[in-house]
């Protein structure tokens, strides 16, 4: 019986001993696998310092850069404002000129008018005071010419009373 005693408590010894060298083949095992994420980890680390001094200025900067761009939103802004009045006041100015040539229209239209009755009143006048065709032309002619002639002399000469006053 001692004898058997003695031959579990060597199982049992070795079986501890069998146990003891997987663990600690289990902690070396693990022991690289966390001198591998130590070594991960510096490299992360080293990373994290590189980007943040390159980031730094940058997140210093930040403000410089905003303060640039509210200047320059204020100056394109000012531009802005500064070509709608001058559009505005182009938008008046061809209002003007057409508001001109509207009228420079309604005199020539008049003109038209007054020249038209000008003529058109004697030569119903011939027509109706001659009898023949070719007479009527001859008198119209004569009649016309001597209005043209008349009008002439008559621009002319307020022309001239124009240019002595």
């Amino acid at each position: 019986m001692e004898l058997i005693l003695y031959i579990t408590g060597g199982i049992a010894l070795l079986a501890l001993a069998w146990l003891f060298i997987s663990l600690s083949n289990a902690v070396s095992g693990i022991k690289n696998v966390l001198n591998e994420t130590r070594d991960d980890l510096h490299t992360i680390v080293g990373m994290a310092d590189e980007i943040k001094t390159k980031v730094l200025p940058i997140l210093g900067n930040v403000d410089n850069i905003t303060g640039n761009v509210t200047h320059i939103t204020g100056n394109v802004s000012a531009i802005t404002d500064g070509v709608r009045d001058q559009m505005s006041g182009v938008y008046e100015t061809i209002d003007d000129a057409l508001d001109i040539v509207r009228g420079t229209l309604d005199d020539i239209e008049r003109l038209k008018n007054d020249v038209v009755a000008t003529v058109e009143g004697p030569m119903t006048l011939v027509r109706e005071t001659t009898g023949g065709v070719v007479g009527t032309a001859v008198k119209a002619v004569n009649l016309v010419l001597k209005l043209i002639g008349t009008r002439k002399k008559s621009s002319m000469n307020s022309a001239s009373k124009n240019g002595r006053e």
